[in-house]
């Protein structure tokens, strides 16, 4: 079963539901696209027919990294040309003075229609975050968004997040570990969220990511500076295409759902109730409500202007 966070699972259908494309170039230019599983199913998403992108004459491929570093690496190597990960990552990556730039929001979180929580096992005695002191936590990847959130919601709510113990989970994997008792919690996203509660492994404690913000970027789109500079009007019809298939998407949302089950695996009664919210374009207050967070919480070591990892193409 191929386990497609909210934002990857709608633009997985997206693709099929565009429909083929007319006038399209015959020798489109191809763009390599990089992710992980667990950020987003660039593989699915990509591999579907996609008429909006044909239309707008791209061939887009795409690969299934293992860990959002991985996805750096290959931006950085050359390997992949446009890369989608966590802002975390992505701001500790510019810290250490790699030409990478923002592109395009690929995940937004939106506290109002919240998709992604932390959760225990639901028969679990734990009622409040203070009380995961000394637990065991799983995550995506030591140190990843999932892992600072979860601190400084700990230590917020009067626990010690020092005293917390990270180990490393698929997130699809995530809440038969909490069941089974191998980890007391986790942080997990759609699918696998609304996949836990109906199976009754799981209940929600909370939501650490509304103490970041209201409404922020999870992941973004991102490739070299260099690359950037040598593919302007590229990277412009892609972008215009993320924004037509956000578009599409909240005109079909039934037809959307129904092939997004198709293709992920996942029971369309459960895709249902999972709430969807594209990001479009590129807002630099978005991206630097994350950045003070995490310079505040010492989890980078310095904030710094949104704009100095933003393509400034991307802003007009």
């Amino acid at each position: 079963m191929q386990h497609l966070t909210r934002m990857s699972f709608l633009s997985a259908g997206l693709a099929a539901l565009a429909g083929p494309a007319f006038g399209a170039d015959p020798a489109p230019t191809t763009i390599r696209i990089g992710s992980t599983p667990d950020v987003d199913a660039a593989a699915v998403i990509w591999q579907v027919p996609n008429g909006v992108f044909q239309r707008l004459g791209l061939r887009l491929e795409g690969q299934r990294l293992a860990s959002g570093s991985t996805v750096a690496a290959a931006v950085i190597g050359g390997s992949i040309d446009i890369g989608s990960s966590s802002i975390f990552g992505l701001m500790n990556v510019h810290l250490k003075g790699v030409p990478i730039v923002l592109e395009a929001v690929a995940a937004v979180y939106d506290a109002s229609s919240p998709g992604t929580a932390f959760a225990v096992a639901k028969d679990s005695p734990i009622t409040t975050p203070a009380q995961l002191d000394g637990a065991t936590i799983s995550v995506a990847a030591l140190g990843d968004l999932f892992a600072v959130a979860t601190s400084a919601w700990v230590d917020q709510s009067g626990g010690n997040a020092k005293s917390l113990n990270f180990v490393e989970l698929p997130v699809p994997t995530a809440a038969a570990a909490i069941a089974s008792g191998r980890v007391a919690g986790a942080l997990l996203v759609e699918p696998a969220l609304q996949e836990g509660l109906e199976r009754g492994q799981i209940r929600v404690l909370g939501y650490p990511y509304n103490i970041i913000a209201p409404r922020f970027g999870i992941t973004y789109y991102f490739c070299t500076d260099s690359y950037a500079k040598a593919n302007v009007d590229v990277l412009a019809r892609f972008r215009r295409g993320l924004a037509q298939e956000a578009t599409y998407a909240f005109a079909h949302r039934s037809e959307l759902y129904a092939l997004a089950a198709k293709v992920s695996g996942v029971k369309l009664e459960t895709m249902q109730r999972i709430p969807f919210d594209l990001g479009t374009g590129l807002d630099v207050e978005m991206v630097q409500t994350v950045i003070n967070y995490a310079a505040r919480y010492k989890f980078i070591p310095r904030a710094f202007p949104a704009a100095e990892m933003i393509d400034p193409n991307a802003l007009t």
